[in-house]
């Protein structure tokens, strides 16, 4: 018997070096630019967001403001009564002088007790044009609204006790939509 030697060769395995794992370039910048236009997108959201807040306080301190001339003529009827909130207009050129007179219910500083013709004339001077005080600055139509405007008519002509009153209250805010300023008005309807 012969032997025979058995040749078996161990072969090592073969790695291929294999062509298209990983990111190209080509592939990040794309990816790069679609990231970008969704943060683009996403800043524009949050800027119309903005300015819908801020239409929106606006609008609820027009609001606000209509609502305070109103509860303050519920307050001085007698003034009402006598036509002293009547034919109101309010704007920056009203406010340029200070108020005549400080009306208040204490002693304290230099407030008075008002008759009612007197009261009508400050409530409308502090509605409109704001205080001196320093706890409230910045307070009033033209101060609050930008370019704010205010106006107290009565609808009856001549206008009489229980006459109903317009209360109009405008503004300029920038359009959420294009960036254009629109003039902005509320209006109420009473019968204080």
């Amino acid at each position: 018997m012969s032997i025979t030697s058995l040749n078996t060769t161990i072969r090592k395995p073969h790695f291929r070096h294999q062509h298209g794992s990983g990111f190209t370039l080509v592939e990040v910048l794309v990816t790069i630019v679609v990231v970008s236009i969704g943060l683009l997108g996403l800043a524009g959201l949050q800027i119309n967001g903005l300015r819908a807040n801020m239409s929106s306080e606006t609008r609820s301190k027009a609001t606000l403001l209509a609502s305070d001339i109103v509860e303050r003529m519920r307050a001085n009827l007698t003034g009402v009564d006598a036509n002293a909130y009547s034919n109101i207009i309010v704007n920056a050129a009203n406010c340029a002088a200070p108020a005549a007179i400080l009306c208040g219910n204490t002693s304290a500083g230099d407030a008075v007790n008002c008759a009612a013709p007197q009261m009508a004339a400050f409530d409308i001077w502090v509605w409109g044009c704001g205080t001196a005080a320093a706890d409230v600055e910045g307070s009033g139509v033209i101060n609050l609204l930008p370019n704010g405007t205010a106006s107290v008519t009565c609808n009856d002509d001549p206008c009489s006790p229980g006459s109903p009153h317009t209360v109009t209250v405008s503004w300029s805010e920038l359009s959420p939509t294009d960036g254009e300023v629109t003039p902005q008005t509320i209006r109420l309807i009473v019968v204080p």
